[in-house]
């Protein structure tokens, strides 16, 4: 018992100088240290560390646990080959003694190899196995088995990597102690060999695991069938064959493989004779042949299940619409019918309408980007990466805007000015936001509700902080605050020089970390510069994306991360997604390769000081959650953001997108008619120039849930497959009280509601309006469409669309000329939306009269249907008077 203690103390030992080579590499790694000091600044020391040992935390625990199975087992058989099976007179060779001995002593070692070979597969898959250890049930269960969905995700995998592993396990033991067994065999004189029952039951039980492993993974086939692809284009997942042939066939294979390994046993110990054994293992063949030669299911789909599609598959086909939706969150949508009234009925001077047009975007988030550029760029070395929609209180007033943060790019300074001092010391932050509301007339100059360097604001929109060190844009390190000093804001002719005073960076106050630093980044100037000081910081990782993917690669982002102006300061909200590709009988989204997934955590991020905070957004999420209880402390609830960021966050369109692509196929629920495809949906085709595009997803702010109260909404226009005309209006919460909520406007099938395409049609046909196009688009200027918004308002939606003018040549600054406004038939153009919606009412009012006198007909004059057989053909010339009058 001691030795083995000894031997148990020597392998214990020898994993830990494993683990603390494995670690010091790691260590003497500079990476490690500086990204140590990176995350200690983030305050995620514990997260850092728990990432970085996590991976041999579990290839120790597999391996001493491999190891244990491994060492029993030959202790086992080597304690059965020991003298007290020999027979009386037997008298082992002294060489022979000290093989066996050698061979002993190899176990220990033998038994670690093998375990090390077998738990490396599960090293390489150490996060899956971490949300296996940490997953819990979701609540949901998949339609077919009742399985938790969290077994799907988390457990499954890990299953099948396991079943594989133990047995690889199991087959190496068996070989491992068969050997032992031959050789004592084989060593032991003629005259002196028996045969030791002990090791007959030993490898009786090594066999009869083996069958119970290869039956384990026969049973997790069962489950593989609903991620089955053989019923697409129709539908995804398992169908009739599946479900009533070859899920039969894997219990039958399973059973019989069990049984034949029961009774090849059972005949090795000479209790039954052979028969038993072959007919389970013929029976076996069979059932394993059935499940797996394609032949026969595609023979039973073509004369059992394609002429009886509807009634075979119809339980499964609601199954994947079903799960479907659940995968996507769209399970919950709330569908509208929406009333179409008489147009004539919108009412202009209405305050609900005029509250309506001053949140009107107007202005194309695509073109705003020059505008901003050459307008509030002011310096040579700013721009404006990107161009955000929001929603702030303005004077008392819920106003949706437009934004984009000024920051640094150091790649537009002059060649002779980008020296190592102006990259890295000077030329450090961006200034400010710059804002402009959503809505805006014709030919009146631009209002900003922020502008300039320093940001100044006639709006009460003011902050404390306003300088940009973190955001889109790819910036070199800095080190701040530095004896030269950063450009700040313009004062008159000269600069206005500035120190940085944030929490953000990695010290660079002693010889030891200028010299790791420098080795770190490649550039000796860090260490042979003299213009840092005690305070000095190095900044970088300054690019957000690639700040939030260091900490945690395992999120989806989405592609619009956007700035956020505070009293407080600026703040950058990422969005980021969980998915999965194990979702129970649900269809994958395009080549994504994904069939799951949820926007579960806010990500926060400080422009000036590059904190980044965690928040999780849905708590029904098995994902989030098992990452949650991985690393303790790094994901708080929403609940805790605060107040002045939660009334910014929205719905992102990027799985807004997703959802829709998705929906717009499986909100046919009924099984018949999703198997007809009758109604299918696709995105509404929006004009650019000469060419249609689908609809990209677009913010408004309306009183749709409740009136006089206006919430910003995420919208999409559908068309039916092939046609052009609206079909629903989609849209989506972003205010808290409906945020995530997703509702769908349907419009009547068998009215013609116009869509998009056909709206920019009519536009193209009014005369009015096309000669003057034409009289703007002249040599010297350039005429552009704005992208159509739709507005579910009035008695049919409300089109509005910008008309832009700008220059021909290299300097494009974009003004809004006109604005149309179409509703039904009535097209109208005016300088601003209030003029646009006047005359649109006048225009309908016109169109409705002409309507009314076309229509009604003489009171004394009484229809009656003719058939047709007694229709009489005859020749009449018609009336020039009356031809005269139709005329006029």
């Amino acid at each position: 018992m001691t030795k083995i203690k000894k031997w148990m103390a020597f392998i214990i030992g020898l994993i830990a100088i494993l683990v603390i080579l494995i670690a010091a590499v790691k260590f003497i790694f500079i990476g490690f240290f500086v990204d140590l000091w990176w995350f200690q600044t983030q305050g995620m020391t514990s997260y850092y560390l728990l990432r970085l040992f996590y991976p041999y935390l579990i290839l120790i625990f597999f391996t001493i646990l491999f190891f244990a199975i491994f060492y029993v087992n030959f202790r086992v058989a080597s304690h059965i080959i020991g003298f007290e099976d020999k027979p009386d007179g037997y008298k082992e060779k002294k060489w022979l003694k000290h093989l066996n001995h050698a061979l002993r002593n190899m176990y220990i070692l033998l038994s670690f190899v093998m375990a090390l070979i077998v738990a490396i597969p599960i090293f390489r898959n150490w996060e899956d196995s971490l949300r296996f250890i940490f997953g819990h049930n979701s609540g949901v269960l998949d339609p077919l088995f009742g399985k938790d969905i969290s077994f799907y995700l988390f457990s499954l995998p890990i299953y099948h990597l396991l079943q594989k592993e133990v047995l690889t396990v199991v087959a190496l033991m068996l070989a491992g102690v068969l050997f032992i067994y031959w050789y004592e065999w084989a060593a032991t004189p003629i005259e002196h060999r028996i045969k030791s029952q002990k090791a007959r039951w030993h490898t009786s039980i090594l066999v009869i695991f083996i069958f119970a492993v290869l039956c384990w993974g026969f049973m997790l086939e069962r489950y593989d069938l609903l991620h089955e692809t053989g019923n697409l284009p129709i539908f995804k997942g398992p169908g009739f064959v599946e479900m009533t042939i070859i899920l039969p066939s894997i219990w039958v294979t399973a059973l019989s493989l069990m049984l034949t390994g029961i009774f090849l046993v059972l005949k090795i110990h000479r209790c039954v004779g052979w028969k038993m054994p072959i007919i389970f293992f013929l029976i076996f063949i069979i059932s394993f042949l059935g499940k797996n030669v394609e032949t026969f299911g595609d023979t039973v789909r073509k004369y059992m299940v394609l002429p009886n599609q509807m009634v075979r598959d119809r339980d499964y086909i609601k199954a994947n619409v079903e799960s479907t939706l659940a995968a996507y969150g769209l399970d919950k949508v709330e569908t509208r019918d929406f009333e179409m009234n008489s147009a004539a009925s919108f009412d202009a001077g209405d305050p609900d309408t005029l509250r309506r047009l001053r949140n009107v975007p107007v202005w194309d988030r695509d073109i705003l980007g020059s505008v901003f550029e050459e307008l509030q760029g002011i310096r040579t070395y700013y721009s404006f990466p990107s161009i955000d929609v929001d929603r702030y209180w303005v004077n008392g007033e819920y106003r949706q805007v437009f934004l984009g943060a000024r920051e640094i790019n150091n790649s537009k300074l002059p060649k002779v000015a980008q020296n190592w001092i102006n990259r890295h010391l000077q030329y450090t932050h961006g200034q400010g936001v710059a804002m402009i509301p959503a809505a805006q007339a014709g030919d009146e100059p631009m209002t900003w509700l922020i502008k300039d360097i320093p940001p100044q604001s006639q709006f009460g929109l003011s902050s404390d902080q306003t300088d940009i060190y973190f955001g889109l844009e790819d910036k070199p390190y800095a080190i701040v605050p530095n004896s030269v000093g950063e450009i700040g804001s313009p004062a008159g002719e000269s600069e206005n020089i500035v120190h940085y005073h944030g929490t953000g960076g990695i010290a660079v106050n002693s010889l030891l970390r200028k010299i790791l630093l420098a080795y770190y980044f490649k550039d000796r100037d860090i260490f042979f510069t003299t213009k840092t000081n005690d305070q000095s910081k190095i900044l970088f990782r300054r690019n957000i994306t690639e700040r939030i993917l260091h900490i945690t690669p395992f999120f989806k982002l989405d592609q619009d991360p956007y700035i956020v102006h505070t009293p407080k300061g600026l703040f950058w909200i990422q969005d980021a997604y969980t998915t999965a590709s194990k979702y129970p009988i649900a269809s994958p989204y395009k080549e994504e390769g994904f069939n799951y997934i949820r926007n579960s955590v806010k990500i926060v991020v400080d422009a000036y000081n590059g904190n980044v905070s965690y928040y999780e957004a849905d708590s029904s999420d098995p994902i989030i959650n098992a990452y949650r209880k991985m690393y303790p402390g790094m994901f708080k609830p929403i609940s805790e953001m605060p107040a002045f960021l939660k009334q910014h966050i929205r719905y992102p369109r990027d799985i807004f997108t997703i959802q829709m692509s998705i929906y717009a196929t499986y909100h046919q629920t009924n099984p018949e008619r999703f198997f007809r495809q009758e109604d299918n949906w696709v995105f509404s085709k929006i004009a650019v120039g000469q060419e249609f595009f689908p609809a990209t997803p677009y913010y408004l702010t309306l009183d749709l849930l409740e009136p006089g109260k206006d919430e910003f909404f995420l919208f999409l226009p559908l068309s039916p497959f092939g046609r052009d005309n609206l079909r629903a209006l989609m849209f989506a919460g972003n205010d808290l009280e409906n945020y995530g909520k997703i509702y769908a406007y349907r419009f009547p099938r068998d009215k013609q509601v116009y869509g998009p395409a056909q709206v920019h049609s009519l536009v193209n046909q009014d005369v009015e309006i096309s000669e003057q196009f034409s009289l703007w688009d002249q040599q010297g200027s350039e005429l552009v469409f704005g992208k159509m918004i739709i507005e579910p308002t009035g008695g049919a939606p409300l089109y509005i669309q910008p008309i832009y003018l700008q220059e021909e040549g290299p300097l494009k600054i974009p003004q809004i000329k006109r604005l149309i406004m179409c509703l039904e038939d009535a097209v109208v153009m005016a300088p601003s939306l209030e003029e646009a919606a006047v005359k649109l009412e006048d225009e309908l009012r016109r169109n409705f009269d002409r309507f009314e006198r076309k229509v009604p007909m003489s009171p004394s004059i009484q229809t009656q249907t003719i058939p047709a057989d007694d229709i009489k053909t005859e020749e009449t010339k018609p009336d020039p008077k009356s031809l005269l009058m139709e005329g006029s």
